[in-house]
């Protein structure tokens, strides 16, 4: 089981978004995921605790805050403009 935390501003409207789209991208490449959503504030604290397989906030995101786990921006899925190549940049990182 892979473990993606995605994190925004409020940890709902636009995390919840990505989370949904990103639940459907999984199951198409069949990797078993499990999610860990916060707020950017909660990131040093959750990585932490659930040490995710990769980051994805739905903005900026201090990269010294990640500890080292790879970070992909997920503006994409709240933009709609490049998800695909998204998708494909996590399913690489998760493989």
């Amino acid at each position: 089981m892979k473990k993606i935390m995605v994190c925004c501003g409020s940890s709902m409207v636009t995390s919840t978004l990505t989370i949904k789209k990103l639940t459907e991208a999984m199951k198409k490449a069949d990797i078993p995921v499990e999610f860990i959503q916060c707020k950017f504030s909660e990131v040093p604290g959750k990585i932490k605790v659930n040490r995710p397989d990769v980051i994805v906030p739905t903005g900026a995101l201090d990269p010294k805050v990640a500890d080292g786990i790879p970070v992909i921006r997920g503006t994409s899925f709240v933009t709609g403009i490049n998800e695909k190549a998204t998708v494909e940049e996590i399913i690489e990182v998760l493989r």
